[in-house]
Formats: structure tokens, C-alpha cells, sequence
């Protein structure tokens, strides 16, 4: 036992030497990552929009109580463009439109204060409130635009209205043209108004819903799985060997194939855990000041901050995981070059399979299936069910970790086929 912690130590000892190297590398490839991350978050909403056979459903609170709305809704329903995208839905209060938010069954919800109209008519500014899901934070974009554009047929439908208010006043003897021009323009005026600012009608409401991840939430989880895959790739010069004379003589010396691989082992994942324990607060406070709502980990910063800390402590799992498949591959590697390579075409193509770069369910039929099965498909479906505090989690788990000790019984077998082809016993 002495010989074989001694051996763990002057192994973490070898391998911290590249910790200053591997900082300055992972601060660039948290970079290359986060960058990618903004850009694939920012099109979250066009997303929303990819599947032209199903239309989003959006609650309409308010309805019948705004008069006029209520007749132009149904209209529109059947003539407006915006129909192809949006399914407008009646709830019968905001509490409602809320509970079928959380179950799934409505993409958001709009409020629509009693009088809205007249108050718009009036010169005054009439605010509408949208009510989101805190998952589904960057919808508030498609259904802006979605109710902008009906609004905007509604309000200039009432270009023709003015025309009917200058013959309804002639034809009931109003001949003061200034009178019927002050009337139409008191019309024309407010309705252009709200045409050009209409962003100001809309407030942002909220509400939580923990059945779901939201899109930016899946690409945060996705990237920093991507990370820890790849950070094995500096490490390939402190384990890939073509001589196995030490592992010959500490053979000779009663420390065997398996205990030689797991203290490698526990040097590698102390490496990475050093690089991660280091990065993750960075991380989290770099993106608590992105425009991005991560509402998995907490939609403000400081909750943000607070969220993506308590849940990093699942991502050990992924780096236990991602440890024993980099000294496998490292142990069938027969020089430096060949083990870069194959680490990182390796990664990739598990990050691909499983899902990280893109939705596993936007993959074929055939590859749905492969991706929940490969050991990176579990690691990720681990940590968004676990963001999601699903039960399902435990066993996405369990069979991480069957993964990750089926890597370290394979290396093992290597590692003695080696030891007794090179030297024999």
C-alpha cells in the first residue's frame, strides 16, 4: 500500500508541472467555447420558429373584457400572416394562463389590461404584459414580434376608419373641414404613435417552470461537458508512452497493472479537477453579466452565480467519466501525435453522437437511439435532468459510472498485455 500511494504522489507531483500550461490553454478554449455559446444562445428564438408544422401556443388573457380586441382577435385569427406561427389561445385569468404555463401546454402568455384600446386612442400609453416561462426566457422576442405584427393590422386598419369618420360627420351635417381634419388627425396620430413605438406596450412577467431546460441552458450544460472532453488533450504528453520499463519494474516491485492504472488515474482527474475548481467561479461570473438568461442556474446574476455553483458539483461525474476515457485512449496510443489525435477526434465525435452540438432530437432515427447509449449521451443527459430535478437522473448516473469503471477495467487489460509483451513474466 505504501508503494502504491508513493506512487500516486509522485504522479500528481509529475503531472501539476503542466497545471500553469493547462490555465493558459483552457482560458482560450473557454473563449473559442463561450463565444460559441453566445452566438448558438442568440439563436434561441429563430429556433422557436425551425418547425413549420407546429405552431407555438400563446395565451390570451383579457380578451373579451378589451371590446374592440376581441372581434379583431377572432379576425385575424382567420386573415393575419401572424397566424402561421402563433396559435392564440383564450385563458380565463392570468392565474390560469400561469398554471398551463408551468405544465407545458402554452409557450407564454399575454395580459391585456381592460380599455386598452381606448386608452390607446386616448394619447395615452397602454401596456400589455407578457407572461414567459423562466425556462423559456428568450421567447419574449418571437412573441413580440408575433403580437407587434398584429397589433400593427389592428391599428392600421384604422387608416380606413378615419375615411369612415369624415363620411359618417358629412353625412350628419359636420361641414367644418378643420373640425372632421382635428378628428381624423386625433385618430391617425395616436394609432401611428403606438405603430412606430410599439415596443412600448409590452411588460415582462415571468414565472417558473422547472419541467423543462430551456434552449440557453441546454447549449451552457453542452459546452462545459465540451470543456472537460477536451482538456484532455494537454494532458496526453504526461500518459502516453511507448516505454514500459517503469511499468515493468514497479511490476517487479508487487505494484501491479491495476493499481499502476488507477493511480495514473487519480493523478489525471486531480489534474482536471485543479483546472476546473479554478475556472467554474470565473465562468459563472463571467456569464451572470451575459444577456442571456440561463434559468436553469437562476435568470439574475447573483442567483445565477449562486445556481451554477451549487450545481457544478454534478459536472464531476462527466470529469470521472472524461478521466477514464482519455488514459484509455492514451494507453493504446503508441506515441504523442497518435494520442492527440485520437483523444481528440474521439471527443468530438462522442460530443456530436450525444448530442452537445446539436438537439438530440433534430438527429436522424437511427443516430436518436445510439446517442442515449454512448457513456457522454448518459453524462449529459445526467446533468439536464438534474438541472431539471428529474428522478430520472440517478439513473443516467449509475450508468456514468458504469461507463467510467468499464474504461478503467479496459485500460487495465492493456496496460498488462503491454506490461507482459514488452518484458514477460
Amino acid at each position: 500500500m505504501s508503494r502504491f500511494i508513493t506512487y500516486i504522489r509522485l504522479r500528481i507531483k509529475a503531472v501539476m508541472k503542466v497545471y500553469p500550461a493547462m490555465c493558459v490553454m483552457t482560458l482560450l478554449l473557454c473563449l473559442s467555447l463561450g463565444s460559441m455559446l453566445y452566438m448558438q444562445s442568440l439563436r434561441a428564438a429563430d429556433m422557436t420558429q425551425k418547425d413549420e408544422d407546429e405552431k407555438a401556443a400563446v395565451g390570451i388573457v383579457g380578451l373579451a373584457a378589451s371590446g374592440y380586441l376581441d372581434t379583431a382577435f377572432s379576425i385575424l385569427k382567420n386573415f393575419d400572416s401572424s397566424s402561421d406561427e402563433v396559435n392564440f389561445v383564450s385563458c380565463k385569468s392570468r392565474k390560469d394562463a400561469a398554471a398551463r404555463i408551468r405544465s407545458g401546454e402554452l409557450l407564454g402568455a399575454i395580459v391585456i389590461p381592460a380599455g386598452l384600446v381606448d386608452t390607446l386612442l386616448a394619447g395615452e400609453t397602454g401596456r400589455m404584459t407578457l407572461i414567459l416561462p423562466s425556462s423559456g426566457a428568450g421567447l419574449n422576442t418571437l412573441l413580440i414580434k408575433e403580437l407587434s405584427d398584429s397589433i400593427s393590422v389592428i391599428l392600421s386598419s384604422l387608416h380606413s376608419g378615419s375615411d369612415a369618420l369624415r363620411d359618417y360627420m358629412l353625412d350628419n351635417g359636420y361641414t367644418d373641414a378643420d373640425q372632421i381634419a382635428e378628428q381624423q388627425t386625433d385618430l391617425l396620430l395616436t394609432s401611428l404613435q403606438d405603430v412606430l413605438h410599439r415596443s412600448r406596450l409590452f411588460k415582462v412577467r415571468y414565472v417558473s417552470a422547472t419541467s423543462q431546460v430551456s434552449i440557453e441552458s441546454f447549449y451552457l450544460i453542452s459546452m462545459l461537458v465540451l470543456l472537460i472532453l477536451l482538456l484532455g488533450i494537454m494532458c496526453a504528453a504526461s500518459y502516453v508512452r511507448s516505454d514500459y520499463t517503469l511499468g515493468r519494474l514497479l511490476r517487479m516491485h508487487h505494484l501491479g497493472s491495476a493499481r499502476q492504472v488507477i493511480a495514473e488515474y487519480i493523478s489525471l482527474t486531480v489534474l482536471l479537477a485543479a483546472v476546473v475548481i479554478l475556472f467554474y467561479p470565473l465562468i459563472a461570473v463571467v456569464l451572470s453579466r451575459m444577456p442571456i438568461p440561463f434559468s436553469a442556474f437562476g435568470v439574475t446574476g447573483n442567483r445565477f452565480i449562486r445556481g451554477f455553483l451549487r450545481f457544478s458539483p454534478h459536472y464531476l461525474c462527466v470529469l470521472f467519466l472524461a478521466s477514464a476515457i482519455d488514459l484509455f485512449l492514451y494507453e493504446i496510443s503508441s506515441n504523442l501525435i497518435t494520442g492527440v489525435l485520437i483523444q481528440f477526434l474521439t471527443m468530438i465525435a462522442l460530443a456530436y453522437g450525444s448530442g452537445i452540438f446539436y438537439s438530440v432530437q433534430t438527429m436522424p432515427g437511427p443516430l436518436q437511439k445510439i446517442a442515449g447509449h454512448l457513456p457522454t449521451g448518459h453524462a449529459l443527459t445526467y446533468l439536464q435532468m438534474s438541472a431539471k430535478h428529474a428522478p430520472e437522473a440517478l439513473f443516467e448516473l449509475f450508468c456514468t459510472i458504469l461507463w467510467t469503471i468499464a474504461f478503467l477495467i479496459l485500460t487495465i487489460l492493456v496496460r498488462r498485455h503491454r506490461l507482459t509483451a514488452k518484458g514477460g513474466v
